[in-house]
């Protein structure tokens, strides 16, 4: 190849692959100037905080999981909530940007504000309340919010994607995550299980085992407990002449007041700004 146009190739390699690594900001940005009539993309980041390629793949895996089960999945990333309640801003996002398909609202979107680092999802009501319980909720903010409190955006977003996935496929197939059959998150939530199973099972032994030694213990006793000494005592062999009460000690029994708990997010049903009913949690990461 003629040395002119190789380095011309290289240049133009160099400058692809720089403008690959550019923020999700540009790319955001320019899917954003969708023609009137026109939605906007599932994946949208004011922010800026995936580069091009990470968000092209995760915009591709939104798409796929989305039409694959006819439920809009849509992540955005904003700057700041400007004082409104997170999971009604991420409700009124998705409906007045005409997210869901053929005419179906259904569907759950992901928001995230960096201005002081809150998160929130919101799920139409319908079948989105169905297929996303209460308790799969919280299964649900398990899988990505350890990523968010590390920074690890487009991880985040990617296990959020992948959770949906797989809480629809469950969702189809009559069986919703629900309390009874959420599964254990990691290795590490698996071993702790079977620590926890283990000392369980020896507390329970070990209680069974002491009222077992108490009953033999009480059936082998043939002295009682009695109040005074009188039985060791000889009639008219004693007399006490001068009693005096001396104070020994004293017993306060103190108890801690209750602590109030806090909590930095909400979850459960709302409505958004229209009156439609959505579920959802939020907080802050």
């Amino acid at each position: 190849m003629n040395t002119k146009y190789r380095k011309i190739l290289v240049i133009f390699i160099a400058a692809l692959l720089v403008a690959l690594m550019l923020p999700g900001t540009v790319f955001a940005s320019e899917l954003a100037r969708v023609p009137a009539g026109q939605r906007l993309p599932r994946f949208v980041d004011d922010v800026g905080l995936l580069n091009t390629i990470e968000a092209v793949t995760l915009t591709a895996r939104l798409d796929k999981v989305s039409e694959q089960h006819q439920f809009d999945v849509v992540v955005v990333v904003i700057d700041s909530l400007g004082g409104r309640d997170p999971r009604v801003y991420a409700a009124d996002f998705y409906e007045q940007n005409g997210y869901g398909l053929d005419g179906d609202s259904e569907g759950i979107i992901l928001l995230l504000a960096m201005e002081h680092r809150d998160f929130a999802f919101a799920v139409t009501d319908g079948y989105g309340t169905w297929a996303f319980t209460d308790a799969g909720q919280g299964y649900l903010e398990r899988l990505f919010l350890p990523h968010l409190r590390e920074n690890e955006f487009f991880e985040a977003f990617m296990a959020f994607t992948d959770g949906v996935d797989d809480f629809l496929i469950r969702a189809d197939e009559g069986s919703p995550y629900d309390r009874g059959n959420i599964p254990l998150l990691t290795g590490e939530q698996k071993r702790d299980a079977r620590i926890w199973a283990v000392v369980g099972s020896i507390i329970i032994a070990a209680l069974i085992a002491a009222a077992v030694v108490l009953v033999w213990k009480n059936q082998l006793k043939s002295v009682r407990k009695q109040s005074g000494a009188d039985a060791y005592i000889r009639d008219g062999s004693m007399m006490l002449r001068a009693q005096h009460d001396i104070f020994l000690h004293s017993q306060v029994a103190k108890t801690a007041r209750e602590k109030s708990s806090s909590s930095s997010g909400s979850s459960g049903s709302f409505k958004s700004s229209s009156g439609s009913s959505f579920s959802g949690r939020s907080g802050k990461f």
